[in-house]
């Protein structure tokens, strides 16, 4: 089986506690064959530029993790543009500048800079907060310039803390028109594990919302584990694997140079093609 982790966090994101070579060598451990470093570029007002994320550093560090395990893993580069719907002038020139693989975009926080993750959540707000998640993940899907969605139903996570379910189908209407609007633009969703290593105990988002964007004919699908320190590198992303194959994908998605490819998913073996781009 081919199996890879697009999202994972290095020294480069302000959150991260492991370089970007130690990330590598626990996915070689890991079994994995590919893998995607996303590092944050998490702009608010007053901080547009993110100063924090230094890219000519960033792909410094690449250059050095490819000579030293390019024979042994796929080592693709890659950001987490947060909310860059908001943002889009500082996002759109580095992405424009850098020659990434692959851009994933995410919904963290909403206007005024207020994260998502701050919430105290209860039975009274979750509808109040969820309606407004969904605001922003359509205005990020607006926005088009990325790859794909990371963790799509963030809200699940945060509200888990405290007890509280969510649901995002729930909001079938707008999660429908979410899901169309990236389709239509041929951009796809990822599976995020760090769900199973956190209280909701599940992926975000779960085989029920992957399910339907796989009958409103979504095709592309990554998979990550959102690790921010080594030890956490490829974990989940076979539960991942298996969500894919029950929604009734027969591919997962890879990406080159920002073009998408697709990785077969067949019984106990999968395959990577470069030539099985998607259209």
């Amino acid at each position: 089986m081919y199996l890879y982790d697009y999202h994972m966090h290095s020294l480069n994101s302000s959150d991260g506690r492991n370089s970007i070579s130690d990330m590598c060598a626990k996915a070689i451990a890991a079994g994995l064959d590919e893998i995607a470093i996303t590092d944050h570029f998490e702009p608010t007002r007053g901080n547009e530029r993110y100063a924090y994320y230094k890219p000519d550093c960033y792909f410094f560090d690449m250059m050095k993790a490819r000579a030293i395990f390019g024979t042994q893993l796929n080592i693709k580069s890659a950001i987490e543009l947060g909310q860059p719907h908001l943002y889009p002038e500082y996002s759109l020139k580095l992405i424009e500048s850098y020659p990434y693989d692959y851009v994933l975009a995410s919904a963290h926080k909403m206007k005024g800079d207020i994260d998502f993750g701050d919430i105290v959540y209860d039975q009274d707000n979750k509808e109040e907060f969820c309606v407004r998640y969904l605001e922003e993940l359509k205005a990020l899907v607006e926005w088009n310039m990325f790859d794909c969605i990371g963790h799509l139903d963030l809200v699940k996570r945060y509200a888990s803390k405290y007890g509280v379910i969510v649901n995002l189908m729930d909001y079938r209407e707008q999660l429908e028109e979410i899901f169309k609007i990236l389709i239509n633009n041929g951009k796809g969703i990822e599976i995020n594990t760090s769900g199973l290593r956190q209280q909701a105990k599940e992926c975000l988002p779960g085989l029920e919302i992957v399910k339907f964007y796989r009958q409103l004919g979504g095709e592309i699908i990554t998979v990550g584990s959102d690790a921010h320190c080594s030890e956490d590198v490829g974990k989940g992303v076979k539960e991942a694997v298996e969500i894919i194959k029950a929604a009734g994908f027969n591919y997962m998605t890879v990406y080159e140079r920002r073009l998408p490819y697709a990785v077969r998913i067949s019984g106990k073996s999968s395959s990577y093609n470069p030539a099985m781009k998607f259209a």
